[in-house]
């Protein structure tokens, strides 16, 4: 028999309590998001949709500022340390420069990634405002206030879907969708008004907040890379009605990466304020993304052209042979994901260097196999299979943890 303690029992009670919160925000998110998805690629066609999630991808790689921030706002708040002070001006300032750099360089990345040219400055507008929001996010993250932090995402793409039904008698087409998708950041960011205005005073230095940054920006640079660098290539090399039908499958395998997401939320906070059970905390999680991934992979195994024609309409019946390789290869980037955010919570640094050989490879192997869009998700299964063993060797041989966890305390 297995004697588990009162703290442990009350450490996996808290765990459990944040998660479910969380998943349950993230999967209310997900489902607003897949309905949005739908009703869209009805709406404006393969080739027009294509071009819309094309510009939601970018969008998602200029997430890399904010998801930078909030994850380290969100380890030194989990541990009673406040550097908001300090995040809120990296925001602005990083997030302005890019923004800036976006906006000068627009006319050329309109031409090569094929999307509008207003669309990539209004992005770049939004950007430092995104940053500040990740801030925010953090903050409210770390201090495990997980109600407060499902209802920001959840107002964020509850105003989006409630905004574009009356944008669209303005704008009838993927125009009025970007105009919705953007407005909300500031209106999300309005919401965390009072973690703002309750910011404190710097404790602790710069320089240990660079040192815990810099891999997590890398990790981070990694993940949006893995998540969404198929999209903007499949957009490069297919012709617009293929890369729409792909868009449409990408966004059901990365259901798996979204529905995951919750799970390492909860986790990063209390992995640093509990290291003393971070290895238990860590099989939980993997344990937990490997069920969710597998069960969603073997559905869409199952039934996968009655799922397209349900979802997305006849139009996309083509892709049905891609519902299921795509789950399964980002069901083995989630776990990849776990692992990595599991020791940047106890402060390693080196961990956040490897997923970047994933991405790496993944963008090369694409480069090098596109003849077919089932041949650009083999390409990212190889990449994200061998980044994932090479994480749990990582792990399970503890060279994550040799001379790495002085970095914070």
């Amino acid at each position: 028999m297995i004697l588990i303690s009162k703290s442990h029992n009350s450490l996996f009670d808290r765990v459990l309590r944040g998660s479910s919160v969380l998943f349950i925000a993230m999967m209310l998110v997900n489902l607003l998001n897949y309905g949005y998805a739908f009703f869209l690629s009805r709406y404006l066609g393969p080739a027009a949709y294509g071009t819309y999630a094309a510009l939601i991808s970018l969008m998602l790689i200029t997430s890399l500022l904010p998801v930078t921030l909030q994850q380290v706002t969100a380890k030194y708040a989990a541990m009673k340390q406040s550097i908001v002070v300090y995040t809120l001006k990296i925001a602005l300032f990083i997030g302005s420069a890019i923004g800036l750099l976006m906006i000068v360089a627009s006319q050329p990345l309109s031409q090569m990634l094929h999307l509008p040219q207003p669309w990539l400055i209004a992005l770049a507008v939004c950007i430092p405002i995104y940053g500040l929001l990740g801030v925010l996010r953090g903050d409210v993250q770390g201090q495990q206030q997980f109600a407060c932090m499902g209802t920001n995402l959840v107002l964020e793409h509850g105003i989006k879907i409630l905004a574009t039904p009356l944008i669209f008698i303005f704008l009838p087409s993927a125009v009025g969708a970007v105009t919705a998708t953007l407005a909300t950041v500031p209106l999300a960011l309005i919401h965390l008004r009072q973690s703002w205005s309750n910011r404190q005073t710097l404790t602790v230095s710069v320089a240990e907040i660079h040192a815990l940054a810099l891999p997590v920006f890398f990790s981070i640079l990694a993940q949006v890379i893995i998540n969404n660098s198929d999209v903007l290539l499949v957009n490069m090399f297919f012709q617009h009605e293929t890369a729409g039908i792909y868009a449409a499958i990408a966004l059901i395998g990365r259901s798996v990466f979204y529905s995951s997401w919750a799970i390492g939320a909860a986790m990063l906070p209390m992995v640093a304020a509990h290291k003393d059970n971070a290895q238990s905390l860590l099989y939980i999680a993997l344990a937990a993304v490997a069920s969710i991934g597998l069960g969603i992979t073997g559905i869409s195994a199952l039934m996968p052209e009655f799922i397209l024609k349900q979802l997305f309409g006849s139009a996309y019946i083509s892709g049905a042979n891609l519902i299921a390789p795509h789950a399964l290869m980002t069901t083995l980037y989630a776990l990849s994901n776990i692992v990595v955010n599991h020791y940047i919570a106890l402060g390693s640094r080196r961990v956040g260097y490897l997923p970047l050989l994933g991405a790496g490879l993944q963008i090369v192997l694409i480069f090098m196999f596109h003849h077919s869009s089932l041949q650009v998700v083999y390409s990212q299964m190889i990449a994200q299979s061998i980044l994932l063993s090479l994480l749990l060797i990582g792990s399970f041989s503890n060279w994550f943890k040799k001379g790495d966890y002085h970095v914070v305390s």
